[in-house]
């Protein structure tokens, strides 16, 4: 008996122990089920936060970006409105209350295409009394030129001969073509873009070609003659750099040269016409352009050692933003100044002109100098460029609003005629 209570009292305790045991691993299974709940709460908690963090770095670069972005749109806004808004005030000066607003692309958009022989005479019989057109007839809207980019190719295919006369068969008689032709590309072409752009397709491609070869030279000698009442520095007179001064003083002398040449074709054509005033100041700056730039190829090739292309590519690329469009804006501020009458001394004094004028002789001053920007005199010379042909579309612009003007005028005077 007493062996089975013996018995009976250790399974009792085995069974105690077991569910004892029974009871930890349950336990300890709880615990590591709380524990990995508890960890796969934290690790959702973890997500979460980074999350929120991602998210908030996410809008706070969003805001940044946007911030920027409207940033640049307002900065862009202030530019574009300072630009209309100094546009407007020249343009006013030319009797054009509107800003610039032209597009370049459109403008040359011709250039690019196919055109026949025929188009191309059209633009070569213009300004004559059966092909200039009456006045109802003109268009206000901005040209579209595109022959003179052919004048272009056409001379480059011209000098390119030349240079290959010169540079692989050693015949020197190609020198001079080379000197006269790499002085003539440039500013040529640029001329027949001032004559394709006349709206008033009045004067002939004759009278521009008197302009641009006499007109041209008699600058150049009305400018000898005006050196001789100016003094230059010492510096200069020893050893030839410019002092600011001298460069001023040379902007106003040769643009005064020149406008006295100018004042003479813009009364002989008796025209009241800003496109045609931009056009005979730019036939006269062409010819002193093409003159001068020959006579500096040929010193500085033969006296100063400096390799002949270098200083022809030099004067190529930088005449379109020299005499050629600085005599433009000359000849327009004449027309401006003078209005129906002949232009007289007394206009001289008239702000417009004085305006325009002395901008070209600014102009002109600043480009002689020694000045550079950010120490560079290229960089110098790229912005002048722009700078003056923002002059020069601004005086177009005031040129094609004239024809609206004189149309208007036209049809009031029209109408009184059938009253």
């Amino acid at each position: 008996m007493e062996g089975l209570n013996h018995r009976r009292d250790t399974e009792k305790e085995t069974t105690t122990k077991d569910q004892s045991i029974l009871d930890q691993d349950m336990t300890k299974e709880e615990g590591a089920s709380t524990t990995k709940q508890e960890a796969v709460h934290q690790s959702v908690q973890t997500k979460q936060t980074a999350d929120i963090h991602n998210n908030e770095s996410i809008e706070k670069q969003m805001d940044e970006k946007a911030y920027e972005t409207a940033k640049n749109a307002d900065l862009k806004h202030e530019a574009r409105s300072l630009f209309d808004n100094a546009t407007k005030s020249i343009g006013r000066l030319a009797g054009n209350d509107e800003s610039l607003n032209l597009n370049l692309k459109d403008m040359f958009s011709e250039v690019f295409k196919p055109h026949t022989k025929n188009e191309a005479d059209e633009i070569f019989i213009a300004g004559t009394a059966k092909t200039t057109p009456a006045i109802c007839d003109i268009s206000e809207e901005w040209g579209k030129p595109w022959l003179f980019s052919r004048v272009f190719i056409a001379f480059t295919v011209t000098f390119i001969a030349l240079w290959v006369m010169a540079a692989f068969f050693n015949n020197t008689n190609a020198i001079p073509g080379l000197i006269f032709i790499g002085a003539l590309t440039v500013p040529l072409s640029g001329l027949f873009f001032f004559y394709e752009s006349n709206a008033f397709k009045n004067i002939s491609i004759f009278e521009v070609i008197i302009m641009f070869f006499i007109g041209g030279v008699f600058s150049l000698l009305s400018t000898m003659v005006l050196y001789r009442f100016v003094v230059f520095s010492d510096q200069f007179e020893k050893f030839g750099s410019l002092t600011f001064f001298d460069a001023f003083l040379v902007g106003l002398v040769e643009e005064t040269g020149k406008a006295l040449i100018i004042v003479y074709f813009v009364n002989k054509l008796k025209t009241n016409k800003i496109l045609n005033g931009l056009l005979i100041g730019a036939s006269i700056g062409a010819g002193f352009a093409v003159f001068e730039s020959a006579g500096y190829i040929l010193n500085f090739a033969l006296g100063e050692n400096v390799p002949l292309l270098d200083i022809v590519f030099t004067r190529a690329w930088t005449a379109i933003g020299g005499h050629l469009v600085w005599s433009a804006i000359v000849g327009a501020a004449i027309v401006i100044a003078k209005e129906q009458h002949g232009f007289e001394f007394k206009d001289i004094l008239d702000k417009r002109f004085l305006i325009f004028f002395l901008t070209a002789v600014g102009l002109h001053g600043i480009w002689d100098t020694s000045l550079t920007i950010l120490g560079s005199d290229t960089l110098k010379i790229f912005i002048l460029i722009v700078v003056v042909w923002i002059l020069v579309f601004i005086l177009m612009g005031a040129g094609l609003k004239q024809v609206n003007t004189l149309q208007k005028e036209f049809k009031e005077q029209q109408n009184k005629v059938q009253e």
